[in-house]
């Protein structure tokens, strides 16, 4: 089973180089102001991965290996849009044996065809900006919003197997020069 994972990263790795061809990474001093804060915040949430959440995620993962079939030791595959692709480049450069970094689209493209349903061979882990839902826009609103100011929503959480995951949303007001965090865990999940 080992061997069939390696191959299925090693594909991903490939398909990701072909992505790269056509979409290069960003240069971060191409960023504008806003996508330079976000670049900061994933990067602060990927390095708290790395150094806090994760290991004990992982640490608990390889205990259940045996009783559901999975690898101990999987691979990482970490999504974000173009500022967290930024970080995550940085931060991740010289350790990226095991680590695939790619945006959400091109990974929801690669598992369609080499599907890890049962997350055998890899955990997910995401940290990207998005829009807020209807539910969440109302929690938000207890925060007044000034002129030309809007929420950012930082989403993040792994997926470490079916029914196994955990994640949060932490909730940002962007005021036209800086970001400023308005409430950690507004929303958060656990599987």
């Amino acid at each position: 089973m080992k061997q069939q994972g390696e191959e299925w990263f090693d594909g991903l790795i490939r398909f990701i180089g072909e992505c790269r061809s056509g979409k290069p990474i960003a240069d971060r001093t191409d960023l504008n102001m806003k996508q330079e804060m976000q670049c900061r915040i994933i990067g602060g949430s990927l390095i708290a991965w790395l150094e806090e959440h994760g290991p004990h995620l992982l640490q608990e993962r390889a205990f259940l290996a045996n009783l559901r079939g999975w690898e101990r030791d999987p691979f990482i595959v970490f999504t974000s849009y173009e500022a967290g692709i930024v970080a995550a480049n940085e931060i991740l450069e010289e350790n990226s044996g095991r680590f695939a970094v790619l945006y959400p689209q091109e990974f929801s493209v690669w598992l369609e065809t080499n599907p890890d349903a049962d997350y055998l061979w890899h955990v997910h882990v995401w940290s990207l900006f998005g829009e807020l839902d209807t539910t969440t826009l109302r929690k938000a609103a207890q925060y007044a919003l000034s002129e030309g100011e809007s929420y950012m929503l930082h989403k993040e959480g792994t997926r470490c197997g079916p029914l196994f995951g955990r994640g949060g949303d932490h909730l940002w007001k962007w005021t036209g020069t800086e970001a400023i965090l308005l409430q950690e865990c507004i929303n958060q999940w656990i599987s």
